[in-house]
């Protein structure tokens, strides 16, 4: 490839000045005119010289002008093939220059020098073709990886006008390429006033932007897009850098968004309904087992008195579940309410055992001395405590005398509740799932899933912990930890 353009160059060259290709012909025309030379000047020495001598000069003479005429016409012959060897390498052709014989003792350095700069000249064309073929390799490399840019691209200049885009480009504006070199990328883009705002402070103080969502109006349709642009060193010749633009069409991954946060909603609805369900199954069950001993109308009147204020006090104990799982469904900020928890885990052993414990014939005993006032609200704290105490003795009518122990003691700032139970345990494949929502071990039908989750909720939002014991042997317990009111 290099050595044919230097080949007509070449051509060009010598067309422009033909002096050099007619020295060999001039040589071959010489031979003539020197052996007409030779003649005269024979014939004047035989007239000037004495007979003997003049033949003898003759000789001499004769001899050296052969000679002469010999080696101008080797000469000659030897200029023809340097300059037909030129002709060759004018047209592309760069061969070794092969001298007649009789021209070899004349022009050996020539052509030693032809043949050398030859071989340099072809070394340096062949270098020349493989640069053009590696330029032209990585031209095509980049622009394949342009035109597979997941994102529309626009290459602009210092007036912001289009001087390189993509396929994603055309598609995303639907016109062609041709269409869109030169544009103005203001006029393309028709962005809404801040984007309009944010371009040009961008241009201004050549400032990158990385995923800056702007809408825009493509046609007739506005679009949402994730812009980034990344500038360029200025040219020698502009005021202004260039930039390249990306624009990555985030329309409908915006429209999925919202769908996704709505199907987000109507799950936690879901789960806030499911939510009420399981934590006032607890308390209508002591308030049926109540009715159902009043419905019995075997009770003294102080009894029915007291199992009147029982189902009243579950019927406030429903309410308050309500109202507390609303705020945790809102994520409502948490309040400064305190309250006092050994009263609130004799109340919660005292709810349970009433209930499942007398129903299921478990043992609830609870180990509560002094006062230990914590942060959180008594309406959620006494979810979480009857959720522990239902599990707890659930669990505890595998064993053949099931019992269930809670325990309250201070340690390093915190309350720390701990609830027992002499059931089967926890399996070390389960124990990481236990927090899950809707995770469960008791089947369908008599767990939902909820109860240690949200549990788990309630304590963290009042900046506590709960825990299932990994080291705890003969049953299962769970540990919460909540920080002492200050």
């Amino acid at each position: 490839m290099g050595g044919a353009d230097f080949a007509a160059d070449s051509r060009q060259a010598v067309a422009e000045n033909p002096q050099g290709t007619g020295t060999a012909r001039k040589a071959l025309r010489a031979v003539p005119l020197l052996a007409l030379g030779a003649a005269a000047t024979l014939a004047l020495v035989a007239w000037l010289a004495p007979a003997g001598l003049a033949w003898a000069v003759a000789a001499v003479l004769a001899a050296l002008l052969g000679a002469a005429a010999f080696a101008l016409r080797a000469y000659g012959r030897g200029m023809a093939a340097v300059h037909s060897a030129l002709r060759h390498a004018n047209e592309g052709s760069l061969e070794p220059l092969a001298l007649p014989p009789a021209s070899a003792a004349l022009l050996a350095p020539v052509a030693d020098e032809y043949n050398v700069l030859a071989r340099n000249l072809g070394s340096l064309f062949g270098e020349m073709e493989q640069a053009q073929l590696a330029i032209i390799a990585e031209r095509n490399r980049h622009e394949a990886i342009l035109q597979g840019l997941p994102g529309a691209l626009l290459v602009v200049d210092g007036d912001f006008n289009v001087t390189l885009s993509n396929r994603q480009a055309e598609a995303l504006f639907a016109v062609p390429a041709a269409a869109l070199e030169g544009a103005n990328v203001f006029d393309l883009l028709h962005p809404d006033e801040m984007g309009r705002e944010v371009l040009r402070e961008a241009f201004l103080y050549e400032q990158p932007l990385a995923n800056k969502v702007l809408a825009l109006r493509v046609g007739e349709d506005a679009r949402q897009v994730s812009l980034n642009v990344t500038f360029f060193g200025k040219a020698p010749h502009t005021a202004q850098a260039s930039a390249a633009i990306i624009l990555q069409d985030i329309t409908d991954w915006k429209r999925l968004e919202d769908r996704a946060s709505l199907s987000e909603k109507l799950g936690a609805m879901g789960q806030l309904a499911a939510g009420v369900a399981h934590e006032l199954n607890t308390p209508l069950g002591t308030i049926l087992g109540y009715a159902q001993l009043l419905n019995e109308g075997r009770a003294s009147e102080e009894k029915r008195a007291e199992y009147a204020r029982e189902i009243h006090a579950e019927t406030k104990r429903c309410a308050r579940i309500v109202d507390n799982l609303l705020a945790y469904a809102r994520r409502d900020v948490c309040g400064t309410e305190t309250c006092e928890v050994n009263e609130l885990v004799r109340e919660a052993v005292e709810a349970v055992t009433n209930c499942q414990g007398r129903r299921l014939c478990v043992a609830i005993e609870a180990d509560t001395k002094g006062e230990l006032v914590v942060r959180g609200g008594s309406g959620q704290l006494d979810i979480v405590l009857v959720n522990l105490l239902v599990n707890a003795a659930q669990a505890a009518t595998a064993s053949a005398s099931p019992r269930v122990r809670v325990s309250t003691a201070a340690e390093a700032g915190h309350a720390v509740i701990t609830v027992e139970d002499n059931g089967p345990g926890v399996a070390p494949e389960v124990r990481p799932r236990l927090f899950e929502p809707f995770f469960t071990t008791k089947g369908e039908s008599a767990g939902t899933g909820l109860g240690l989750p949200i549990s788990q909720s309630i304590v963290n939002r009042v900046g506590g912990t709960i825990h299932c014991d990994p080291d705890y042997r003969g049953g299962a317990r769970f540990v919460v930890t909540l920080p002492l009111a200050a």
